[in-house]
């Protein structure tokens, strides 16, 4: 049995119970599918993703055994399909829409390592009072951010009302828009696309008012794709509606343009709202069956050993500690690629008095974007400067009360010290492990279990979206343990 060989995993949202079968069949095989929506000569858009980006993502799907398919949407495409160009990675176990640039390709590699092992799940992404440009199928939302004016204190009775401002703004802002519309709520898919638009007022001491203007994609909170701060917009405070009217007529072309550019990975075509929506079974593509058993491993011989170390993936396993917000918002979702840990069982190979404890190393915590991931090891997130680890200690294991088995699935529940950031918090987890043996017919001691933490609680921001999905951190746990001889 090979190290990769985990086939299937259950487990229930409500709660931690988790449910795995492990089995001597491959992960991944051919029934991998990576499928990828175009619009042939409908851009220029288009025709710079499959002359530039598509060759080196069918190069890395080679590398990781995944076969392409290209399908054009023009022709009928599953309704969720609303923009190309879009890659769907689908198996036996889901189906997961990448929401990314297309021009990054680690980016595309880790979207894939954690689909394989963990689906996205199915839930709407609601939105309120936001901007929105209904395009095809697809909708461009828009949030705006005005910051608080500073400079000189705005001129009139009292104290600036800062709200009032906003509304005030706001409402200018939609005289000047000719394709967005703030709309109340609205449910988004992971198809459709998303700018940040930010103005910063500043007033100076007579009076005038500037007004530096951003745009943000959805896909990089770090460096905008539009800026306009050394020519600010200028004119009297008395003025300033006009100034957010002509912001608005800015910050939409500024949109406009990154849809259609063909270089940074922002721009896509959408598809439009006459073609024929076809489910993914009509079009070819039903989820793969699941793989079937290879033949039976070796018989083991032995006793199981008691202690163990935590052992480097192979390049087939899951990635060891991955995570992910809760949906809507589970397209943030990465792994930690540095790390340590030990498992000792009691004397008698049972669960009950074991002993364990992993560590992590923060500043290896990647989603696949180094822009992003530098974004995530700074002091608003992770602090990996004053805080360098991150740990999971054991302090105590309820199991079934046999010892451990090969070949049998044991079921525990694990509690313990979960420390982040400086915080130490109290966590139990359900975990199963089983002992099996490797290709070169060694002991290995698989253990799978999940936890999910409140980012609050750590001091740690969460992500644009939805409370309480924002901060809600799911950790996917796909541990792999080899005797440790010492």
């Amino acid at each position: 049995m090979g190290r990769g060989d985990i086939v299937r995993i259950l487990f229930h949202p409500a709660s931690v119970a988790v449910v795995i079968l492990f089995s001597v069949a491959p992960v991944y095989s051919a029934a991998e599918q990576m499928i990828i929506f175009v619009q042939p000569g409908a851009s220029r858009v288009d025709a710079a993703f499959q002359e530039k980006s598509l060759p080196e993502i069918r190069r890395l799907a080679e590398a990781m055994e995944i076969h392409v398919h290209i399908v054009d949407a023009a022709e009928g495409a599953p309704a969720e399909v609303a923009i190309t160009p879009l890659i769907v990675y689908q198996n036996h176990r889901g189906r997961s829409v990448y929401q990314g640039r297309y021009t990054t390709l680690e980016r595309i590699r880790n979207f894939i390592r954690t689909s394989r092992f963990v689906p996205q799940a199915s839930a709407d992404h609601e939105r309120d009072d936001i901007l929105v440009w209904p395009n095809g199928r697809a909708r461009v939302w828009a949030p705006i951010k005005i910051s608080r004016v500073t400079g000189a204190p705005p001129p009139g009775p009292g104290a600036h009302d800062h709200d009032a401002f906003v509304r005030e703004a706001r409402a200018a802002m939609e005289t000047g828009l000719t394709r967005f519309r703030t709309m109340d709520g609205i449910s988004l898919s992971r198809a459709d696309r998303g700018f940040y638009m930010d103005l910063y007022p500043w007033l100076a001491d007579d009076g005038t008012l500037f007004l530096s203007l951003a745009v943000y994609s959805q896909f990089d909170c770090k460096s905008p794709v539009f800026e306009k701060k050394k020519d600010p917009l200028v004119g009297p405070w008395q003025e300033r509606k006009r100034l957010f009217r002509d912001a608005a007529r800015i910050l939409e072309k500024a949109v406009a343009d990154r849809i259609v550019d063909a270089d940074r990975g922002d721009g896509f075509d959408p598809v439009a709202s006459t073609v024929p929506a076809a489910a993914w079974e009509r079009i070819g593509f039903p989820l793969p069956g699941a793989p079937s058993a290879s033949p039976s491993a070796p018989a083991a011989r032995g006793p199981i050993p008691r202690k163990w170390r935590l052992a480097r993936p192979g390049p087939d396993d899951p990635p060891v500690i991955q995570f992910h917000f809760v949906a809507p918002l589970d397209h943030y979702r990465g792994e930690v690629t540095r790390y340590r840990g030990g498992f000792e069982l009691s004397g008698e190979r049972k669960l009950e008095g074991a002993a364990g404890w992993v560590t992590a190393d923060p500043s290896s915590v990647t989603m696949g974007d180094g822009s992003l991931d530098s974004v995530l090891a700074g002091a608003v997130f992770l602090d990996v400067r004053h805080h360098p680890e991150a740990a999971f200690r054991v302090t105590a294991v309820r199991g079934d009360g046999n010892p451990l088995a090969y070949g049998r699935m044991s079921v525990a529940s694990v509690s313990g010290t979960f420390r982040l950031k400086g915080k130490e918090v109290p966590l139990e987890m359900a975990v199963e492990m089983e002992p099996v043996l490797g290709a070169d017919n060694q002991p290995l001691l698989l253990a799978r279990g999940m936890f999910r933490i409140d980012l609050e609680v750590f001091g740690i921001e969460g992500a644009d979206g939805p409370a309480p999905a924002n901060r809600s951190l799911v950790f996917d746990l796909f541990l792999l343990f080899e005797p440790d001889p010492g």
